[in-house]
C-alpha cells in the first residue's frame, strides 16, 4: 500500500538523497547538468525552498515505511499577461523499482487537488523532451504541449 505525506523540512536530507536516486537519468537528457547537485549546499538550499513555499505544496510517497517517490510544485509567477492561476508541476519521480505502479499518479493526483484546493486553475510543467517515459506519462494525464524551449552553447 502506497501512502502519501506532506513533507517537512525535517525531511531535507531524506528528499536530497531519494532526488539523488531519482533523476540520476538527467544526465542522459542534460550533458550540462550537475548530476550531484541535489547533494550539494546549493542543493540543499533549493530544497530547503521547496519544503517550506508557502505558495506550494511537498509531497513523499511511501511503500510501508520504505521512502519511494515524492512531488512538489508551486504558483508560477511568470505568466502574469495570462488570465488563469498557473501552478507549476515542479517534479515527480519515483525509485526505478517502484515505476510502473501508479505511485507516479498518485503523486501527480495529490499535487493538482492540492493547488486546486489552492484557488489555481492551470497547471504546467517543463520536461526533458528526450524523456519519453515522463513525456507519455504526463500526456496520459492530460498535458499537452504549448511551447518549445531551445539553448545553444555561445
Amino acid at each position: 500500500m502506497i501512502t502519501i505525506k506532506q513533507a517537512q523540512i525535517e525531511d531535507l536530507k531524506k528528499v536530497q538523497k531519494l532526488n539523488h536516486r531519482i533523476m540520476f537519468r538527467n544526465k542522459e537528457f542534460d550533458p550540462d547538468i550537475d548530476i550531484n547537485f541535489d547533494l550539494t549546499e546549493k542543493g540543499a538550499d533549493f530544497f530547503k525552498v521547496a519544503l517550506t513555499n508557502p505558495d506550494g505544496c511537498f509531497f513523499l510517497a511511501y511503500h510501508k515505511d520504505k521512502l519511494v517517490g515524492y512531488a512538489n510544485g508551486s504558483k508560477k509567477e511568470v505568466y502574469i499577461f495570462r488570465k488563469k492561476k498557473y501552478f507549476e508541476v515542479e517534479n515527480i519521480g519515483v525509485i526505478p523499482e517502484y515505476k510502473g505502479k501508479g505511485i507516479g499518479t498518485k503523486l501527480l493526483k495529490t499535487l493538482l487537488n492540492w493547488a486546486k484546493r489552492k484557488g489555481f486553475n492551470r497547471a504546467y510543467l517543463n520536461c526533458y523532451i528526450k524523456n519519453k517515459e515522463a513525456l507519455v506519462f504526463y500526456k496520459k494525464h492530460g498535458f499537452e504541449k504549448i511551447d518549445v524551449s531551445l539553448e545553444k552553447d555561445i
